[in-house]
């Protein structure tokens, strides 16, 4: 619940460290402690900030200009407004992004309308998801996703045990997958016309197809448009979640029921009449299975890193990399839908800085 106490801009200054850390904008007041660490750009970036009114670095191009998303999740940490607070006759900084978003959708003939301020209050995010998913009809459920982005947990199902299944440690990738990945190219070895230095040609082909593969998952089935009730359910578990809540470590990774079924329905689909029997005898879809199983391995740990650690070892290119796809999330959800590379992003026009 928002608070309606007012402080005065002194009284906001003396809060200027990351333990206790207040900002101001558009004449209110913000207790963003809980949310430092958890900035998409970094702690380290707000520290100047604290205690200070973040209208002209909200918008300030050179630092990192912000988007509606961000001035959603900024507005969860509201606790009072600025006392004797004049709006200046110029536009305010909230209005100010609103606008330059709608143009943006102009010029670039996106067909979806703002949402409506009515429908961010609709869901109550504090009680359970599903049963909740039908209040938000046609297009809405896509709007209200990724409006909502940075939410810190939600509930998912109002079942105690059903719930019991939506969480999982983000590291069960490599319990589940390493495995699979050694016994599929080990028994590409055994075939008889395999050779280590074929087998192991394959094997880094599947690997590097995976960041092609992983560019049309996320753009054209987890970012799939949906509209009916059962297509917003089918979107919110494969990739709505999170969306909603990027910030949620057991919840990040894909879920293991599912990465089960697509591991099964892949092997199945590799052994079947899809490769000759001659390419079978060379150990061809064993090896280019496990490729891509490792592939999609290393996407989910990278994937990791990038919304919940912060490596200072790690290459500029990696966290340039990491920026691209937070800017996917916090920014323009329509673009930067390769993870793990930018090159698809590049070549099928999808890239934004």
């Amino acid at each position: 619940m928002i608070e309606t106490d007012s402080y005065l801009l002194s009284e906001v200054a003396k809060h200027d460290s990351a333990e206790d850390a207040w900002v101001v904008l558009d004449g209110q007041v913000f207790d963003i402690t809980k949310f430092i660490y958890d900035h998409p750009g970094g702690g380290e970036i707000l520290m100047e900030h604290l205690g200070k009114d973040i209208g002209q670095v909200f918008i300030d191009k050179d630092i990192h200009e912000h988007s509606v998303t961000a001035l959603n999740m900024l507005s969860r940490y509201a606790i009072g407004t600025v006392r004797g607070y004049r709006p200046n006759a110029k536009q305010s900084t909230s209005d100010y992004i609103k606008s330059k978003k709608a143009e943006e959708k102009n010029k670039e003939n996106k067909k979806s309308e703002p949402l409506d301020s009515s429908l961010l209050n609709l869901v109550d995010t504090s009680k359970p998801m599903v049963p909740q998913l039908k209040l938000l009809e046609g297009e809405n459920y896509q709007k209200w996703i990724h409006s909502q982005t940075g939410l810190k947990n939600i509930i998912i199902f109002d079942n105690s045990f059903l719930e019991l299944f939506t969480r999982w440690p983000w590291w069960y990738i490599f319990v589940l997958w390493i495995p699979v990945i050694t016994a599929t190219f080990t028994y590409s070895l055994m075939q008889e016309k395999s050779t280590l230095l074929y087998s192991s040609s394959i094997f880094g082909l599947g690997l590097l197809s995976w960041g092609f593969v992983e560019y049309l998952l996320h753009r054209f089935v987890f970012h799939l448009n949906t509209s009916s009730y059962w297509g917003n359910f089918f979107h919110f578990f494969i990739h709505g979640i999170h969306h909603l809540t990027p910030f949620d470590a057991s919840r990040l990774t894909f879920p293991p029921v599912f990465s089960i079924l697509i591991g099964i329905g892949f092997y199945k689909l590799f052994g079947s009449n899809l490769f000759t029997v001659e390419c079978h005898k060379t150990g061809l879809p064993w090896a280019l299975y496990g490729g891509i199983a490792c592939g999609y391995m290393l996407y989910d740990t990278v994937h990791y890193y990038f919304h919940h650690d912060n490596l200072p070892w790690v290459p500029n290119f990696m966290k340039q990399i990491k920026t691209n796809h937070l800017n996917h999330h916090y920014k323009d959800d329509y673009t930067n839908f390769g993870v793990t590379s930018p090159i698809f992003d590049y070549i099928f026009g999808t890239y934004k800085a």
